[in-house]
């Protein structure tokens, strides 16, 4: 007992020891700790706080810039995988292993990249945005004089209004609607711990947001102009946010007051459609009057060139050189289907002949195209004679290097938001060091063809064919189309000699004339104008929910089968073979005459279309040209109508389901 006595308490002093050795270091960090503590109390000079930032007007204009800044994150219109969701559009990856994504297969969860990336990226904008506000109203009394307060109003009116497009792509896009309003900046963690209000009290707060910019803002980019000084233009306009709230009535279909709003947007700002559709997507005429809304997009960049201090956007690459989205199928085939108007002289061409070695050999002069204007802006194909990619002919594009070619993969390049009208000898986008696989190109929010659809769908609603068709037909007109309807009807705003009128909704006589009625109008308008004029624009994830036929969409284009067909013995150019890149639906041959054939072909192209134009060699039935065949089944509509709340949020926020 003696010698455990004295070990126990040899023990216990050694434990003394060690604890006073292993604590005499936390009581020198105590104390550093201390001192640390004491050193961070101290005020940082170059630091931006409340008290040496948001002092004037020139700080507000400093965070609005930032809240502009917000719009350039991509996930917020989600062009490059948002459309995969719906029928307008395939990821790349499913052209090359038949397999999607989980977005184009309908998989999506909550802790899916671009849900989450969607989500952060407009309650970005909106906490920039509630500084701007909350530091106004601060400075308010500030602003002495008629210049300062409208100084200020503008300033105000274009937080509010981005703040109300940001909550109005989440109220739309996620938790059918129901959403935690953030009026101010959080300040404390508790501010963060938001529950989740009805889809009806954050649509009532972002709505509030854009009618004091509608009441507030210059109507337009020229009234900006005129009204603020020149160096305004891009900002967020009356126009849009008026657009934004008849779109929002448009989604929970409540056509008569959308009707108020959209003709207001019409007749009262002063848009008119663009001559050319290009110039909505090219770069070639930015701002025009057609554009109620547009991303600016710029070349100069902050030289860290980090983020969104890259004022340039990759959408342009990843569409034409990256390949990142394809159009659907059934879209491809939409396409190639339009009729140009052979009376209107915008369809009249000059076509080059090559003889069988590749080499020119004629013009043909004043032909008419092959295909439509509205697609020659949207989308290319192989065998499109008188399109141009680039600068060179559509079969050509893809001989150089740094082009990828019709292929398999690439059946078909989308040219909306691209700079295909460039003159570059086929060399595509510009990947020089200095663009770093950027583009310049500004992406339209919101344009007058998009205000003229949707104005067209209320007059269908409310029983008025002829000034539905009046609307759907100026859209068509410029694009040089065939339009709808008779000649004789009140609305014919195009009656003469270089216009064409057909009262048959699917302008195919081997089908049997259809006349337009109200009803097959508004099926035309679903799947035919809205999705080829506003392929990768406007709201088509909204479009089909507030339809009610996104799966019925869906389960129709998964039973349709296609051949992909090799476009061979090219006399556009010394090229090779382009290998399956020509869709064509399963057990239709390609039949047309194209006129570079010989005169053989011509007579036997119908039945042996396999020895000329087009390589009877074909893969039948191929899967990775199906549409939605995974999506379709895995489709369920109270889960994939919106998106989920990210489990991020979840994790965060201790009250979003109080």
């Amino acid at each position: 007992m003696k010698n455990i006595h004295k070990k126990t308490t040899k023990y216990k002093l050694m434990t003394h020891k060690t604890f006073l050795k292993g604590l005499l270091p936390l009581i020198v960090l105590a104390l550093s700790f201390q001192a640390c503590v004491d050193e961070l109390d101290q005020v940082n000079p170059n630091a931006l706080t409340l008290d040496t930032f948001w002092q004037n007007a020139g700080d507000l204009n400093g965070g609005l810039n930032a809240t502009y800044a917000s719009l350039r994150d991509e996930n917020i219109l989600g062009i490059k995988w948002e459309y995969n969701r719906t029928d307008i559009a395939v990821p790349s990856v499913f052209r090359n292993k038949s397999t999607g994504t989980a977005i184009y297969d309908q998989t999506f969860d909550l802790t899916t990249n671009e849900v989450q990336n969607k989500w952060n990226a407009c309650f970005k904008g909106i906490f920039r945005a509630n500084q701007v506000i909350d530091a106004y109203y601060r400075l308010e009394d500030t602003f002495n004089g008629a210049d300062a307060e409208q100084s200020g109003i503008y300033i105000l009116a274009q937080a509010r209004a981005l703040r109300g497009y940001f909550y109005y792509v989440l109220h739309n896009s996620f938790n059918k609607g129901s959403l935690p309003i953030f009026e101010t900046v959080p300040v404390e963690i508790a501010d963060f711990q938001k529950s989740f209000s009805t889809s009806e009290d954050v649509k009532a707060f972002y709505l509030a947001d854009l009618e004091y910019g509608k009441e507030n803002l210059p109507g337009t980019y020229n009234a900006w102009q005129s009204e603020a000084g020149n160096g305004n233009l891009g900002r967020i306009t009356g126009g849009f946010c008026e657009g934004l709230i008849a779109k929002t009535y448009i989604n929970e279909n409540d056509f008569v007051n959308a009707e108020i709003y959209l003709k207001n947007v019409i007749d009262n700002y002063g848009y008119e459609l663009a001559d050319d559709l290009a110039k909505c997507f090219t770069g070639i005429a930015e701002f025009n009057n057609e554009s109620i809304f547009e991303i600016n997009y710029s070349y100069d960049a902050n030289p860290l060139g980090l983020d969104e201090q890259k004022l340039s956007q990759q959408i342009s690459h990843q569409l034409n050189d990256g390949n990142q989205v394809q159009f659907s199928s059934w879209l491809t085939l939409k396409y190639r289907a339009e009729k140009p108007d052979p009376l209107n002289p915008i369809n009249l061409v000059n076509r080059n002949i090559y003889d069988t070695s590749g080499n020119l050999d004629s013009i043909q002069e004043n032909v008419v195209r092959m295909y439509s204007l509205r697609m020659n802006n949207s989308m290319t194909s192989v065998d499109d004679r008188d399109g141009r990619m680039y600068g060179v002919e559509n079969a050509e594009y893809g001989t150089e290097k740094s082009a990828a070619t019709h292929g398999r993969q690439t059946p078909n390049f989308i040219k909306k938001f691209t700079g295909w009208n460039t003159e570059n000898g086929g060399l595509g986008e510009d990947e020089s060091a200095d663009k770093d696989n950027r583009s310049d190109i500004n992406i339209p929010i919101m344009r007058l063809g998009e205000i003229y659809l949707l104005y067209a769908e209320c007059m269908i609603e409310k029983g008025d064919l002829s000034e539905a068709l009046r609307y759907i037909n100026r859209i068509r007109k410029r694009s040089g189309l065939i339009l709808l309807g008779k000649s004789t009807e009140t609305s014919a705003e195009f009656v003469g000699s270089t216009t064409t009128y057909m009262d048959d909704i699917d302008m195919d006589p081997s089908n049997g004339e259809q006349s337009v009625t109200l009803e097959n109008l508004e099926n035309h308008l679903r799947f035919t104008e809205k999705p080829l004029e506003l392929s990768l624009e406007g709201d088509r994830a909204y479009d089909l929910r507030r339809w009610g036929v996104w799966k019925q969409q869906l389960e129709n284009l998964s039973t349709f089968e296609y051949d992909s067909w090799h476009f061979r013995n090219n006399r556009m150019g010394k090229n090779p073979t382009r290998w399956r890149c020509f869709i064509m639906p399963t057990g239709v041959l390609p039949t047309y005459d194209d006129p570079n054939l010989p005169d053989y072909a011509f007579r036997q192209v119908k039945s042996t279309p396999e020895a000329h134009f087009i390589n009877g060699n074909r893969r039948a039935k191929e899967p990775h040209l199906r549409d939605a065949l995974t999506g379709s089944k895995n489709f369920i509509e109270d889960i994939h109508a919106y998106l989920p709340v990210p489990q991020d949020e979840l994790n965060s926020n201790l009250n979003w389901n109080q």
